[in-house]
């Protein structure tokens, strides 16, 4: 769910109100919330979706749909084992559970270098829809 200008403490906070965010591993990402990859390489972007229950079960995997496509790449969308970061709020004692998330891996062309970018939809099984924008920066 990256949002221009919402800061790492920020979308904590977010998530902890919300019962549905999740933070994984994937590609280097900086401090400006803009995640790194390497040309032609495939890549997962750091944000990632799950929803756990207050029992920190996992509820139904959220499922998306591409909006906005990259100009110099391609994305799949894909369940990637994650690690719930809910920080302060009702879902705080559900961090660090791993749950299926729903993930979205990048791959630039092979000679590109620069900036993209892409958008996606994202629905819950109880129907709240968020939308995400991805930065890239491919090395």
């Amino acid at each position: 769910m990256p949002i221009p200008g919402l800061t790492t403490l920020g979308l904590i906070l977010l998530c902890g109100a919300l019962g549905g965010c999740v933070t994984s591993g994937g590609s280097d990402t900086a401090a400006d919330g803009i995640d790194r990859a390497i040309a032609g390489e495939p890549t997962f972007m750091q944000q990632t979706y799950m929803t756990m229950d207050k029992r920190c079960r996992q509820v139904k995997r959220p499922t998306a749909v591409l909006t906005q496509k990259p100009q110099h790449g391609s994305v799949r969308m894909l369940t990637r084992k994650a690690k719930a970061v809910y920080g302060p709020g009702p879902y705080e004692h559900c961090d660090g559970k791993v749950g299926n998330a729903l993930a979205f891996e990048y791959t630039s062309v092979p000679d590109y270098r620069g900036r993209d970018s892409f958008e996606v939809r994202v629905r819950y099984s109880d129907g709240e829809i968020r939308h995400g924008r991805y930065e890239v920066e491919v090395r």
